[in-house]
C-alpha cells in the first residue's frame, strides 16, 4: 500500500466513524518521512486542538497534529482545512510531507506544494458502526489519551466512586465557573446530575437541540476558509467552540460514560487533578 493509500484508508475509516455523531468534522491524515525513512501517520481536524469526537478513537500509533507546541495550537486552533494543520505539524517537526488525505473537499496551494499525493474530499467507508475507528481496542486510544494520558491512566487505576466524583467535580467547574452562562436548559439540566436528580427526557431533548445548534453555530466560524489568518474570528471561533464543549460535559453524561465528561471538560479549560477530589 502506498503513503497516498493508507492516508485514504485512515481518512476514511475516521470519517465513518465521526459521520453520525459529529456529521460537521473533517479529517485529515499526513505521512511524514523522518530520518529513520520509516512512515509516521499524522492526523488532525478542523475542531479545536485535534478535538475527536466521543466513540472515535484513534490508532495509538498515530501523531495528534496539536499539544506538542503551545504556540502552534494557539495559532491554528480550530483552522478549517485540516490537511494544512497536518501538514504545518509536520514542517514544525523537520519531517518531510510524503502524502495527505483529507474529506475536506477543497484543495490547497500549502499541501499541494509539498507533495503531489494529495487526495481531497475523502468520503466515509461504509457503515459508521462497522468503522474500524468505532471500537476501542488496545491498538486504538480512548480521546482522552491524546489530552492527558497521566489522568487517564490515574483513572483506570482508580475506584469507580472516586472517578465519578471527579466527573461531577468537573461538570460544576465547566457549567458554571468555565465561561460566561449557558442557556437555561444546560443549567437546568446541570442541577440535575449534580443533586443526582436525573434529568427527564423533555430536558434531556432541549439540551441535545440546543447543543446540536451551538456546534453548528461553531463549525459556520471556524478561521482560515479562505485560507486568511484572522484573530478576530479565530476568537469567536474560540468561544463558540468552549460554549460547545460546555455543553457536551452534560452530553456526556446522557450518554453514560464519565471518561468523555472528563474529556469534553478538558477541552472546555477545566484542568483539575484527580487529587482534586479529596478537598472537594
Amino acid at each position: 500500500m502506498s503513503d497516498l493509500e493508507l492516508a485514504r484508508a485512515a481518512v476514511s475509516d475516521l470519517a465513518a466513524a465521526s459521520s453520525v455523531v459529529y456529521p460537521v468534522l473533517q479529517w485529515a491524515v499526513a505521512v511524514a518521512r523522518g530520518s529513520s525513512g520509516l512512515p509516521e501517520l499524522w492526523v488532525a481536524t478542523n475542531e479545536g486542538n485535534g478535538f475527536i469526537p466521543a466513540g472515535v478513537f484513534i490508532p495509538r500509533a498515530m501523531a495528534l497534529a496539536a499539544r506538542f507546541d503551545a504556540d502552534f495550537d494557539f495559532r491554528w486552533f480550530g483552522w478549517t482545512h485540516p490537511a494544512e494543520t497536518a501538514v504545518r505539524a509536520i514542517q514544525a517537526r523537520g519531517d518531510t510531507v510524503s502524502a495527505v488525505a483529507t474529506s475536506w473537499p477543497h484543495d490547497s496551494d500549502l499541501v499541494r506544494e509539498l507533495t503531489p499525493d494529495f487526495a481531497i474530499g475523502v468520503t466515509p467507508r461504509g457503515n459508521p458502526s462497522e468503522a474500524t475507528a468505532a471500537t476501542l481496542t488496545r491498538s486504538r486510544a480512548h480521546r482522552l489519551e491524546t489530552l492527558d494520558a497521566s489522568l487517564f491512566l490515574d483513572m483506570q487505576r482508580s475506584e469507580d466512586v472516586v472517578v465519578d466524583s471527579y466527573a461531577l467535580l468537573v461538570t460544576q467547574e465547566a457549567v458554571f465557573n468555565a465561561g460566561p452562562e449557558l442557556p437555561a436548559v444546560a443549567q437546568s439540566v446541570a442541577r440535575g446530575i449534580l443533586s443526582r436528580h436525573w434529568p427527564s427526557e423533555a430536558d434531556w431533548s432541549a439540551l441535545a437541540s440546543e447543543y446540536e445548534g451551538t456546534v453548528l453555530m461553531a463549525s459556520a466560524q471556524r478561521p482560515g476558509l479562505f485560507g486568511i489568518e484572522d484573530h478576530t474570528q479565530l476568537e469567536t471561533y474560540r468561544t463558540e467552540f468552549m460554549q460547545c464543549r460546555r455543553m457536551e460535559v452534560l452530553m456526556a453524561w446522557r450518554g453514560g460514560n464519565v471518561v468523555d465528561v472528563i474529556y469534553a471538560a478538558r477541552c472546555a479549560g477545566v484542568a483539575l487533578p484527580l487529587a482534586a477530589v479529596a478537598g472537594s
